[in-house]
């Protein structure tokens, strides 16, 4: 068999089923009486992988192929659930007798989105089930302990904590759904990010205080320069938080967390150090995964929901940056945000200027002596 990509386009084929094939976006071929290919669509021409065309040459598709030429039954056949390997739809149509269309469709994308999508809404409901429960049992307690005082109030402390709990949860799963949806031209705006900076250090100078965590703040951007993109506030916002209360969260009662800005050549970049107990090499692939703690006990100890760093990363992606992280373990972590810019600094701009003036000066002498 060709490869699809130099197959010749016969004539002779039908017409009204090429036209249909060629404006598909799936896999499909054409193939004659001696199940070979006499035709292929864009999609397969163009296709890198070999899945479908391993298809096409097994034993069980060959006898599925002639029974559809024999009876002129269609086949429709679904991907195997015990064979993740190979998740291909596949539809085989007989037409005018002597011609069978095969269309694939590749289904991995689709199960793997449809699998995360499982998996998170599993992961929302263990989440979701301890603080729940617990707020539950709490209230009972409360009502049993209505002579007691003590109890009370020792109850509703815990009833107010698992509530803050749940509220914290429903929050980051709001700004999650936030993070990970497209970014619409009318819900952009013009973010400042040195603003973002400032207000998101004043908003957490009292839980580090209350940590006794010290912040300290380097600004090292080139005031020259610009520090704003076009973007959605609040998701920039939570991710610049996100990360800045993981650093308190973390740090050791008597440290200090670092932030720093600064302009990397295109980049606007904010980098957040934190004084704690590192991260160990076999995590740092899966800390930004949702729900996923290096420490699961200590992160729900520290009012941690397990979705903070995926939200940061999701938002920046959205913007066109990323988030990335660097630690060793008992020395602290390092995250660094960057954020893509369009300005060009003062001084690049002036000799890009001189440059083009220069350029157009010379054609224009050479011109006037030709």
């Amino acid at each position: 068999m060709l490869p699809l990509a130099e197959l010749p386009q016969l004539h002779g084929l039908p017409e009204t089923a090429t036209a249909i094939l060629d404006g598909l976006d799936a896999f499909a071929v054409i193939l004659d009486r001696d199940l070979t290919a006499v035709y292929a669509n864009d999609v397969a021409r163009r296709s890198e992988t070999p899945t479908e065309l391993g298809l096409l040459r097994t034993i069980e598709f060959q006898i599925r192929a002639r029974r559809v030429l024999e009876t002129g039954t269609p086949s429709h056949r679904d991907p195997q659930p015990a064979d993740p390997g190979a998740p291909v739809r596949t539809h085989v149509v007989r037409i005018e007798h002597d011609f069978l269309v095969v269309i694939a469709e590749d289904l991995g994308e689709a199960q793997r989105l449809t699998a995360m999508r499982r998996d998170f809404i599993a992961n929302v409901s263990h989440e979701l089930k301890t603080p729940i429960a617990a707020v539950g049992l709490l209230a009972e307690a409360v009502k049993e302990a209505a002579d007691d005082p003590e109890l009370v109030r020792e109850f509703a402390a815990s009833l107010v904590k698992e509530s803050k709990r749940l509220a914290d949860l429903s929050r980051d799963i709001i700004q999650l759904s936030e993070a990970q949806s497209t970014l619409r031209p009318e819900h952009l705006e013009e973010v400042d990010l040195r603003a973002v900076v400032d207000e998101e250090i004043d908003a957490h100078e009292s839980f580090a205080e209350r940590r006794g965590v010290s912040l300290f703040f380097i600004d090292s951007s080139n005031l020259k320069r610009s520090a704003a993109i076009h973007g959605r506030a609040s998701a920039i916002s939570s991710a610049v938080a996100n990360i800045l209360s993981n650093a308190i969260r973390h740090s050791p009662e008597g440290a200090s967390v670092r932030i720093r800005i600064a302009h990397k050549k295109r980049h606007f970049t904010i980098t957040i150090t934190d004084s704690g107990p590192g991260i160990p090499p076999e995590h740092l692939e899966r800390i930004f995964e949702r729900f996923y703690r290096v420490d699961g006990a200590r992160s729900r100890e520290d009012g941690g929901t397990g979705l903070g760093l995926s939200i940061a990363r999701h938002s920046l992606r959205a913007h066109g940056g990323d988030v990335t992280v660097r630690s060793t373990p008992g020395e602290g972590s390092r995250f660094t945000l960057s954020f893509p810019l369009n300005d060009i600094p003062k001084k690049k701009r002036a000799k890009r200027v001189k440059r083009t003036r220069k350029a157009l000066q010379q054609l224009t002498d050479t011109k006037g002596r030709s």
